[in-house]
């Protein structure tokens, strides 16, 4: 790292000007696309300037304003800190300790591809999002930066953790990374069978939604100067749609699949994900391009999770559940779309080599998890539909319908009661539950931070509990097990939490 002077400040890549202009841009565009559609149709002039020469005037302010933040942005080190100093009207100073660094992930948007730019995202402990961002490095600094920041973590984790007996040019090189192995990739034909199996149905909500928030953005002026035409047309309309439902609802389900297939292959294309010393290295993106990392210790827990197109071509998705990312991990995957049994199995091994040994005690839920969720799921809308079906006085055929749908739900119900069942052994603890979805969680005994036990008056008299485990990548909740049995988990689990001399994090 000696080409690396980072105790004087240091700038960005000067084509990072063009970065921050484009992202001060794209923060306008809102207010640009509703000033456009404002004077749609007349003409704009404010003292006595058009569309022009106000964009002239709101670029060359950005222009400004960008060059300004790309020479007010500095970062360097002092001592045991990584220090990143910016602002243009208000001055910010970011001050994070190597020792605090977790990971250093890069990303590189379209823009950035063609300039031949990447940006770092430095997550540290505690945070639930990425608290440092340099956008503009060139990739061949933005390597041996991340190198060297990451080498820093590792060299000042181990000096807490030896003390200062070891000479720091050894350790520096005891922490660098000596292992990339590649595990998985993922070529075109392995993403549309992931994109094909994916939830569909939330992908075409998803992008209904979005569709909808802007019109209704823009109602004003998308919606009022249709209204006389559509309250003539009304009932025809009406009529029309009516026997144009069974057409809607093929393309809302052919746009959901290629919104999926399409979601898909950009957010994972050319996917690679390596096994290193200290971490995993997860590679993909087409136009956005982004590469993780994963440190070893900040894992909380695995959890995978499949569906029935999914099980039929043998794949699972995993998902890394860390420290801190909780709301990180519930907007993006982090982890594996798509994983056959041999690669998960290699993936537990390595993080968790002795996860099957020894002894385990099972635990199962009791009945009334099959009896709420076929009540709730099955009975109250059966009878809800039965009553109209009486009220508006339909012969006893239609009610077969219902007959049957009590029995699918009972029949799932029940499926699912008996797939519910805890793996407890002296340092692991596994969770198996869903039947249809079918989902695994594995989780180390001394990643749990809390557990708390909550009882209902209908859990109390039934003799049975709800158990909470509080980790740092999220809460797990299991219901209606036996209190008994639910005791001694419960006093268990806290020995481990407070015996256990392992790093959480």
């Amino acid at each position: 790292m000696s080409n690396l002077d980072l105790h004087r400040p240091q700038r960005q890549a000067p084509l990072g000007v063009a970065i921050m202009f484009l992202q001060n841009i794209r923060r306008a565009v809102n207010f640009v696309v509703i000033v456009l559609f404002a004077s749609l149709g007349r003409d704009f002039s404010i003292l006595g300037w058009g569309y022009f020469e106000w964009g002239v005037v709101v670029a060359v302010f950005f222009l400004i304003f960008s060059f300004l933040q790309y020479r007010k942005f500095y970062f360097y080190v002092n001592h045991e800190h990584f220090i990143i100093e910016k602002g243009v009207f208000r001055q910010e100073k970011l001050n994070v300790p190597f020792a605090r660094i977790q990971s250093v992930n890069a990303k590189q948007n379209i823009v950035q591809r063609v300039l031949g730019l990447v940006g770092l995202k430095i997550d540290t402990a505690g945070s639930i999002q990425q608290e440092i961002v340099i956008p503009a490095l060139s990739k061949d600094y933005a390597n041996v930066l991340r190198d060297y920041l990451m080498e820093r973590r590792y060299e000042f984790e181990k000096e807490s953790e030896e003390g200062d007996a070891v000479d720091k040019e050894s350790k520096s090189q005891d922490a660098r990374p000596k292992r990339r192995e590649p595990l998985l990739k993922l070529d075109i034909a392995d993403l549309l069978k992931v994109g094909f199996t994916q939830n569909h149905l939330r992908s075409g909500l998803v992008l209904f939604a979005i569709v909808n928030g802007y019109i209704w953005q823009f109602e004003e002026l998308l919606i009022k100067p249709f209204e006389p035409y559509l309250a003539e047309t009304a009932e025809s309309f009406i009529a029309k749609g009516l026997i144009l439902l069974p057409i809607g609802f093929l393309a809302f389900i052919i746009i959901s699949v290629l919104t999926s297939l399409i979601s898909t292959v950009l957010l994972f294309f050319d996917f690679q994900f390596y096994l290193t010393d200290e971490g995993m290295d997860i590679e993909s993106g087409l136009i956005n391009r982004n590469s993780y990392n994963v440190p070893y210790e900040k894992i909380q827990y695995f959890q995978w999770e499949s569906n029935p197109l999914r099980r039929i071509i043998g794949y699972r998705t995993l998902k890394v559940k860390q420290a801190g990312m909780q709301a990180v991990n519930e907007r993006k995957l982090i982890g594996i779309p798509g994983l056959k049994a041999r690669g998960l199995i290699k993936i537990l091994k390595t993080q968790y080599p002795h996860r099957e040994s020894g002894k385990f005690t099972i635990y199962k839920a009791h009945r009334l998890l099959f009896i709420q969720r076929f009540v709730w799921q099955g009975l109250v809308p059966a009878l809800i539909f039965s009553a109209v079906l009486f009220l508006e006085d339909f012969g006893y055929l239609y009610f077969l319908p219902v007959l049957s749908y009590l029995l699918f739900v009972g029949f799932l119900s029940y499926r699912f009661w008996q797939s519910f069942k805890l793996r407890l052994s002296r340092d692991f603890l596994q969770v198996y539950r869903g039947y249809i979805f079918p989902k695994r969680i594995l989780i180390p005994n001394f990643k749990l931070q809390n557990v708390t036990i909550r009882q209902s008056f209908l859990q109390k008299i039934r003799g049975i509990v709800s158990i909470q485990l509080h980790t740092a990548g999220g809460t797990i909740r299991l219901r209606h097990l036996p209190e008994t049995d639910s005791r001694e988990l419960y006093d268990y689990l806290l020995y481990c939490i407070e015996s256990s001399s392992e790093k959480w994090m």
